[in-house]
């Protein structure tokens, strides 16, 4: 692909292009999904294309295509250039310069490419029987999907930025009914990994049907304050309201409640919260972003500190700083923009087990409805439906259901006491999140 990479480049210039970058890639992805132990769906795509940034005294334009036959290309060139003539200057709009060599990060496992079908299909399979075998209450199954993908990336830009590499992720995923005297209810779980091996597909299915059945017989509860614990699936989906309020693009726009708050208590001491781009099992590492940036480990909570935001070159550029290797693209069809890469929480770890035990009144949440919809990132308050599990003295009491967890993100922040030793990874955006213990959240009831 860098012959392409390279005639785009040369043709941008030859056409009086200032500065150009090019990002291509080549992909393959496969979806498998099983039911009732018979294959309902197996698919497999490849996807290649190549997107043009041109740069013109400040204004940008940016085409892309898939055809990468010669007259495609020159027509790409042509379609950048015209954009970039009818677009206002930015004097912040300028083509990332080389800021040094990349981090070594491995992100490719040849043995997922060497896998069969036979291999996925047998994975799907064994999870979905895992959960099937669980307990008889558990009626279905109603999804259970393995897929993968193996993207290959090459950036090049006329300022001097040239780089590839090559990534491969797989996951399995199940979604259980379960049932009891007319009740129904559900639970999911997923693995994720590199390679099959990695992969533990009896655990994702045993895990998903009990989940469900953990709520059966779940009740509504009288409105109270309480302790609140999210496990690490309700607590990724909070933090993924968390990460795009900790841009420097929301920021910079009056969008983010974090705005003006540096070097100030944000969270519980305890608490530590850094963006990861090259954390060795980290779902969204690489070694550079989708601007030839160098990824990194930047820290954004310390000691429940507020230490900075992320950034790309363009927001970088407003606020005179350097970008953060954080302008992320999802394919060559798209810009880059300011994202996060992997939120990893870190702190001391309490063992979970030890943190019920010391709950008097409490609720365990295992589900949260409509996070990001129902959570503002501007003002941080929120209200969203949750189920789990009560705790009454010290212990689990029976679930619990139809009930509003109510609060501002600041507010839950700065009451975290605890962090649980379930610490996980959840491919919600890419996160490394333990249970997060929570004093005096309202939860609406009965």
């Amino acid at each position: 692909m860098f012959g392409v990479v390279d005639e785009v480049l040369r043709l941008a210039r030859q056409r009086g292009a200032r500065g150009a970058e090019v990002y291509a890639e080549q992909a393959t992805s496969r979806r498998i999904k099983v039911y009732r132990q018979r294959v309902e769906e197996l698919t497999a795509a490849r996807r290649k294309g190549v997107g043009l940034r041109v740069f013109q005294s400040g204004a940008v334009g940016y085409a892309y295509a898939s055809d990468l036959s010669a007259k495609s290309l020159e027509d790409l060139v042509d379609r950048a250039l015209g954009n970039a003539s009818v677009t206002d200057p930015d004097p912040h709009a300028t083509l990332p310069e080389p800021q040094g060599p990349p981090p070594q990060v491995d992100v490719y496992d040849p043995l997922l490419e060497r896998a069969t079908d036979e291999q996925r299909i047998d994975l799907a399979l064994r999870a979905e029987k895992a959960a099937l075998d669980h307990d008889p209450r558990v009626k279905t199954v109603e999804d259970t999907i393995y897929a993968d993908g193996d993207v290959e990336i090459f950036l090049a830009n006329s300022a001097g930025v040239r780089g590839s590499y090559r990534e491969n992720d797989c996951y399995a995923f199940a979604y259980v009914l379960a049932e009891q005297d007319g009740q129904v209810e559900t639970g999911l779980s997923f693995t994720v990994g590199r390679n099959l091996d990695e992969l533990d597909p009896e655990a994702c299915g045993s895990e998903a049907a009990q989940r469900a059945c953990d709520l059966l017989g779940a009740r509504k509860v009288p409105s109270l304050k309480a302790t609140v614990i999210l496990d690490p699936f309700v607590s990724a989906s909070f933090l993924g309201v968390l990460s795009s309020a900790l841009t420097a693009d929301a920021v910079q726009k009056g969008r983010s409640l974090f705005a003006g708050r540096e070097g100030r208590q944000v969270a519980g001491g305890i608490v530590g919260l850094a963006d990861d781009g090259i954390h060795p099992d980290g779902l969204s590492s690489a070694p550079f972003d989708g601007e030839g940036t160098p990824c990194r480990r930047t820290s954004l909570i310390e000691g429940g500190i507020l230490q900075g935001f992320l950034y790309d070159t363009y927001t970088a550029n407003k606020a005179g700083v350097g970008s953060t290797g954080n302008g992320v693209r999802g394919s060559y069809a798209s810009l880059p923009g300011v994202r996060s890469t992997n939120l990893i929480v870190d702190g001391p770890a309490t063992p979970i087990g030890d943190v019920i035990a010391g709950i008097e009144h409490g609720v365990l949440v295992t589900n949260a409805v409509g996070v990001r919809s129902g959570a503002n990132p501007i003002s941080g308050e929120f209200s969203v439906g949750i189920n789990g599990l009560l705790i009454e003295s010290g212990r689990l009491a029976g679930g619990v259901r139809e009930v509003t967890l109510a609060s501002d993100i600041i507010s839950m922040l700065r009451n975290i006491v605890a962090l649980g030793d379930d610490a996980r990874w959840i491919p919600n955006g890419s996160v490394l999140t333990p249970s997060l213990v929570i004093e005096g959240i309202s939860i609406g009831g009965a």
